[in-house]
């Protein structure tokens, strides 16, 4: 099985004193996003409670670590002169991304769970961490050139997963909409905040097709036919759409051989949580639902059954439908034109 040691080892030609001074930065970062990473639990728990004054204070936490992750992640990134400060800073900016993905599913479900001025702070940061998460993004994409080339292909998995990977604050933001239960005010700002964010994934689809030669090979072909499909629509891809499109990139990415074969709980027979991918990437190995660098769920009714299985037994491992990864792969591709091909007729056409 892959390893994701190009990530996590240091260059031959790195000295000793560049790697402490990476890995002090990056564990700096990471202190940061384990602050904010709390401050979204409570902040879960606050608004559950309806406890207002506590959702507030939780939230300015969690936005204020989880920017000032971002800040110090790029911070690496723009001093990086090494490969190994420039391995670092991918895992830095890594962290900070999913945090904010992290942040972003958190409050695009709260937003229509809680009222009175702490859900117009909840809403109000909707904007603002959509905008943060596309500048970690943005940036991630611009290492792909200074990295290791042993490197790349789990750069641009990383990237696909966070542009592309999920729709769920989409789909959040879409219900809170049609909820009926917002007042005025917030609607505006939650129908404001849902175009963004839908407009933000349909614009990754396009970008993503640009680094498909940097994917590992084993991807590429089904990541292809699901980016064409999807750019060659006219008219915005309704949410519940746009979800099962994600779904579909989320369960490639979390076949290819660097994830790992183990499934989270709930995942797929034989694949990982896309977590795995991240936590992989960060050092960590095949991480568990809730840790550090987990970015979604793996989609398990969306393609239940297909690779012949289920879940995991608890401790244990399953073994992928035949073929292996290559199967599994293959199994996707052939659901790409039977399911989006009916699908992608539900868009919004252009006016």
């Amino acid at each position: 099985m892959a390893t994701l040691a190009a990530l996590v080892a240091v260059p031959a030609t790195a000295s000793a004193k560049s790697h402490d001074s990476a890995a002090s930065s990056t564990a700096g970062v990471q202190v940061h996003v384990a602050k904010a990473e709390t401050a979204v639990k409570r902040l879960k728990r606050a608004v559950k409670a309806g406890k207002n004054s506590v959702a507030k204070r939780e939230l300015k936490t969690a936005r204020s670590q989880t920017a000032a992750a971002s800040r110090m992640a790029r911070s690496m990134a723009y001093s990086a002169s090494s490969d190994s400060q420039d391995v670092a800073a991918t895992q830095a900016l890594t962290l900070a991304g999913t945090q904010y993905d992290t942040l972003l599913k958190a409050i695009t479900d709260l937003v229509d769970e809680i009222s009175g001025q702490a859900q117009a702070l909840i809403a109000q940061a909707i904007s603002p961490s959509i905008a943060g998460k596309q500048q970690i993004v943005d940036m991630l994409t611009s290492m792909l050139t200074k990295v290791p080339a042993e490197v790349q292909p789990v750069l641009a998995s990383v990237i696909a997963a966070l542009s592309v990977g999920d729709a769920t604050p989409v789909t959040n933001l879409d219900d809170a909409a049609n909820s009926g239960t917002l007042p005025l005010n917030i609607s505006a700002i939650v129908t404001q905040c849902l175009n963004m964010a839908t407009s933000a994934i349909q614009t990754a689809f396009s970008t993503i097709q640009g680094i498909i030669p940097m994917l590992p090979a084993v991807a590429q072909g089904p990541l292809s036919a699901i980016l064409d499909m999807v750019n060659s629509t006219v008219g915005t891809i309704v949410p519940s759409v746009l979800s099962t499109v994600t779904g579909l990139v989320d369960s490639i990415l979390s076949s290819l051989p660097f994830v790992g074969g183990t499934s989270a709980t709930g995942g797929i027979a034989g694949i990982g949580n896309l977590g795995g991918l991240l936590g992989g990437l960060l050092g960590g190995g095949t991480t568990g639902a809730g840790s550090i660098g987990g970015i979604g769920d793996m989609i398990t009714n969306l393609l239940g059954g297909l690779f012949g299985g289920g879940s995991a037994p608890a401790g244990g491992t399953t073994t992928p439908a035949a073929g292996g990864i290559g199967g599994i792969i293959g199994s996707v591709t052939g659901l790409i034109n039977n399911l989006l091909g009916g699908l992608l007729g539900g868009v919004v056409p252009s006016t």
